[in-house]
């Protein structure tokens, strides 16, 4: 049997893979370049090769294969991720090694199996008639339905439970999962989603991690404990659900988000239903609380334009200005929408006007335009108390904004609009404060290998990276790199071995060296030498690729060059040196013979 990491390497193509995340230009005839995601930079230092099916970065010193790039974009483990691009490349992956991948593997199937079971109860169930009226009330489609996966929970105590011990779940499955709860007496459990809308809450790759119930205005619970009861009820934390990380509708709206180079951002799951019903699909729901920096980070994926569009009440503006702070910090552009007059949220506005809820998700205003807009309204700005609110709700919005022109734009604004001077205003803003989130963005990233090596060091890896590309073409191979003195012992000892491996293979095997080298390496465990490998290849190619074969030859011949007249100077350096000393102690011998050494050079 074949072994599914190389199966997968082959169906896979990690330019696509990457591309899925990062804006990938090209660089070079196999290569290309992004902004690295997993440190702040505005020169674009990520590379791929799409020749080897690698990445390196030389901001961060990050690089892999595809495995590597999506444990650490994903925050997976191994063999998660050998799970996830086995199912996305069509390979089967038999087993799991480690028992944390085997717990989370089964939640994903029984948070899978449960929404099904709930979408099947809502789509052929007589007790579900309520509230399929109630969602064909809001013009949700039965399209739509399928599309989001909406079901519904039967009021029994323990109808979706029973259904998964039948199926074979423990109970300590089911409440891992959030699906059940112990019976508050005696044995057995009870579901804890009864009589309610089921929206499938899934992640980016569309696995289902939870659920949103939403409590039914024609709910069989009686009127007496319908007032106590929430309207929203979330699935609780689990292995594979956290709110604080997860866009509701992500994985349906990401490829619109990339198009459109633009995120809307909602306050409500059925926002998102109805925004799709209206033909607008770059919308994710923040269900309700502020963005938090996971979520942004995960945006920031697709686009760095954020649009917010909130309810338009006094908790939907909290949440957006929260939001908003967090999002300037990490570098985004947020922009936001206003609502016409009468339409309370966008799922209201979508039914009664999609071609204006189009409209407006298409043409958003500066998020400070919007939030003065949302603070004055129904304020006095002739009375000074008013004014004092205004003010201490502007203010603090505007010093958040770091770029210069756009920071005194809005602060014009702010004077005339309170009747202040603009030079009296400006000397009363406060100085802005280091958040955390303002640290995090700033922290500076020492580059690797590319900038803190010497000349000479870099002429050594240059040379060595040509080697691992096509050594056959080189006949300079069997020749010693002159390594300065300073190299890296790693370096040397990569040297070491990718020259015995070539000298011990036939023909055939010369012409896929690097990866015989990579795989010979991995054998031995030798991940540090792999990351090694993988950065001298991506410098030899980001320096050599647009060169014809004639100057790369040159170029080639100029390294060892630099290489051996530098030896030879710290040779003649160290002959001096000892010289000086043998003078000093008056042997005429050794003065002697270093004075004939010099002479050779």
């Amino acid at each position: 049997m074949s072994d599914p990491r190389d199966e997968i390497k082959q169906k896979l193509d990690i330019v696509e893979l990457i591309g899925e995340y990062l804006t990938l230009k090209p660089a070079g005839t196999h290569g290309f370049r992004a902004i690295c995601p997993f440190h702040p930079e505005k020169t674009p230092s990520f590379h791929v090769s799409s020749d080897r099916q690698i990445w390196h970065c030389f901001g961060c010193g990050e690089g892999g294969d595809c495995f590597s790039f999506v444990m650490k974009m994903e925050g997976m483990d191994f063999s998660e991720a050998l799970m996830h691009l086995g199912q996305k490349t069509g390979v089967e992956v038999r087993r799991l090694p480690t028992t944390e991948s085997n717990v989370k593997q089964r939640l994903y199937e029984i948070n899978d199996l449960a929404a099904r079971y709930y979408q099947k109860v809502f789509a052929g169930s007589q007790i579900a008639e309520l509230v399929r009226v109630y969602v064909s009330g809001r013009g949700i489609t039965l399209e739509l339905c399928e599309k989001f996966k909406l079901g519904y929970s039967p009021a029994d105590w323990d109808a979706l439970t029973q259904f998964l011990l039948k199926r074979g779940y423990s109970e300590n499955e089911i409440i891992t999962a959030g699906l059940g709860q112990k019976k508050r007496s005696g044995s057995g459990l009870i579901d804890r989603f009864r009589d309610r809308l089921m929206i499938p809450l899934r992640d980016h790759h569309g696995k289902t991690v939870g659920f949103t119930a939403r409590l039914l205005p024609a709910s069989s619970t009686s009127l007496a404990s319908l007032a106590s009861l929430s309207k929203y009820i979330n699935s609780p934390e689990t292995p594979i659900y956290h709110k604080g990380s997860l866009l509701y509708g992500l994985d349906l709206a990401k490829t619109s988000i990339k198009q459109k180079d633009c995120a809307v951002v909602v306050e409500g799951n059925l926002d998102v239903v109805g925004s799709h019903k209206a033909g607008v699909e770059n919308v994710v729901a923040s269900s309700g609380t502020a963005l938090t920096e996971d979520q942004l980070r995960l945006l920031a994926r697709y686009t760095k334009k954020l649009v917010f569009c909130f309810d338009q009440d006094a908790a939907g503006l909290k949440a957006a200005k929260r939001g908003v702070s967090i999002a300037r910090s990490l570098g985004f552009d947020v922009r936001a929408i206003i609502l016409p007059a009468g339409s309370k949220d966008p799922d209201e506005l979508a039914q009664k006007d999609p071609a204006a809820w189009q409209k407006l998700s298409a043409s958003s205003v500066p998020f400070m335009e919007y939030l003065i807009a949302r603070v004055i309204q129904g304020k006095n700005l002739t009375n000074i108390d008013d004014k004092k609110t205004v003010s201490q709700e502007l203010i603090p919005a505007l010093v958040e904004i770091t770029d210069v022109v756009e920071q005194e734009h809005w602060l014009n604004e702010i004077a005339k609009l309170l009747g202040i001077d603009t030079s009296i205003l400006r000397s009363h803003l406060p100085a802005p404060t280091k958040s955390d989130h303002d640290k995090l963005k700033t922290k500076v990233v020492q580059p690797k290998t590319t900038s803190t090596t010497s000349k000479e060091e870099r002429a050594s890896l240059l040379i060595l990276g040509l080697y691992v590309m096509n050594p056959s073409a080189y006949p300079e191979f069997s020749m010693d790199i002159p390594f300065p003195e300073n190299s890296s012992p790693l370096a040397v000892e990569l040297y070491t071995i990718a020259k015995r491996l070539y000298n011990s293979g036939n023909t055939a095997q010369k012409q896929s060296f690097f990866s015989r080298l990579e795989n010979h390496l991995k054998s031995e465990s030798r991940e540090d030498l792999v990351k090694l490998l993988i950065e001298i290849y991506f410098l030899a190619e980001t320096a050599f690729s647009q060169l014809p074969t004639e100057n790369v030859q040159e170029q080639l011949n100029m390294l060892f060059l630099l290489l051996r007249h530098s030896k030879a100077q710290n040779k003649r350096k160290n002959i001096a040196m000892e010289l000086r000393q043998a003078e000093h102690a008056g042997d005429q011998e050794t003065v002697k013979r270093l004075l004939s050494e010099l002479n050779h050079f």
